[in-house]
This record gives structure tokens, C-alpha cells and sequence, in this order.
């Protein structure tokens, strides 16, 4: 990973707010997406109202979000949707009795600003590699106590109101995933979870 110093979680250094400006600057190249998105969840999200809500993630923070910013992440394939969910299972090399029921769903989405993180040209303007934001252990940043480059990104495309990002898979070297930031959804904007009847509906 870069050699620049970590972004610290209680104030941003010159180096990450300069990575915001470059950010703000790429709105113009951000676009629209229009497709079906996929996501596996553990059964606990598996209903209506969580499935695409961001919470979980808000709650342990992600590769592109630090923990209190809500983001959804899904995939664009299905094999890249089941690796990811899986990953810590492969991981960790747990045994099969550990595993645990799942549920996969699909969302068709429209948004309208999305940047596309996995482009190698938008890489290089963020000043990083694909390769170095696959490879950064965000984990291990976070337990630390700081914030890792990824979710520094995520949270610059946040704050410069960005509704998503399309992101390069640590688990599928061919997947992409999206990460959407749900408070930042235009009117216009929609995630739609298909076959929605098939779950159950939790009031909140």
C-alpha cells in the first residue's frame, strides 16, 4: 500500500483532504447506473425493510465505509455476490458445520452519480492502484483505530454528495461490486428488491 500516512478517524491530515478535493473534482466523470444489483445476507437482514438498508454495514464499517456511514454493498454477478458473501468462511478456513443459512436477492437500481472506482484511469487520479485497494487490510486499519485508504474514498464520495461507487472485488479478481449510499439518493433515484413479497416485512 502507499507509504502516505494512514488517515487518522478523529481528524483529517492535508493528505486525505486533498484526496477529498480530487474527489469533489471527479464529480463530472461520476455516472449513471442502471441494472440489477445482487446481495447475500445472513437471515437476520433477510426481510423487506434491511436487506438493502446499509445498516449492518454501518454498524461494522466495510472496505469503502467506516463505521456511522451507511452504505449498501452488492455485486454485479452472481458468482462475485457469493464469494464476497463468503469470504470469511474461506478465509478463515471455518469447517462446514460453522455455516450458516444465507438468503440472495437481487435490486433493480437507477442512480444518477456514481463513480466508477474500478476504472484504472480514475484509480491513477485518486493516486492509488486497483491492485493497492484490493490488497489494503482495511481490518486491521480500523481495529486500529484509524481509517483506511478505501474508506476514505468512500466517505469523499459520500461528503461530495456521490450516491455510489463502483468498486473492483477483493474476492473475484474478474467482479465488480457497488457500494450505494443510501442518504445520498436523489428523488429520481430507486432501489427496487425484486421478488419482495417472497420475504418477510418487518415494521419498524
Amino acid at each position: 500500500m502507499s507509504q502516505r500516512k494512514r488517515p487518522a478517524a478523529a481528524k483529517d491530515p492535508p493528505e486525505v483532504i486533498e484526496l477529498f478535493q480530487v474527489i469533489a473534482s471527479m464529480r463530472s466523470v461520476a455516472h449513471g447506473f442502471d441494472g440489477v444489483i445482487l446481495r447475500s445476507v445472513a437471515m437476520k437482514y433477510a426481510n423487506q425493510n434491511d436487506f438493502f438498508s446499509g445498516v449492518g454495514a454501518a454498524k461494522t464499517g466495510g472496505r469503502w465505509n467506516r463505521v456511522g456511514l451507511q452504505a449498501i454493498y452488492a455485486s454485479l454477478d452472481v458468482i462475485t455476490a457469493t464469494k464476497e458473501a463468503y469470504q470469511n468462511f474461506v478465509a478463515f478456513g471455518f469447517s462446514l458445520t460453522s455455516i450458516r443459512p444465507r438468503v440472495t436477492a437481487g435490486a433493480s437500481v437507477s442512480l444518477g452519480k456514481v463513480l466508477d472506482v474500478s476504472d484504472k484511469n480514475v484509480c491513477f487520479d485518486l493516486g492509488f492502484t486497483l491492485q493497492e485497494l484490493i490488497e489494503e487490510d482495511w481490518r486491521s486499519i480500523q481495529s486500529g483505530g484509524d481509517e483506511s485508504w478505501t474508506q476514505a474514498i468512500g466517505r469523499g464520495c459520500h461528503a461530495c454528495g456521490l450516491e455510489g461507487l463502483i468498486v473492483p472485488s477483493a474476492q473475484h479478481e474478474a467482479g465488480k461490486n457497488i457500494v450505494i449510499f443510501p442518504g445520498n439518493l436523489a428523488k429520481s433515484s430507486k432501489i427496487h428488491l425484486l421478488a419482495a413479497d417472497q420475504l418477510p416485512s418487518i415494521t419498524p
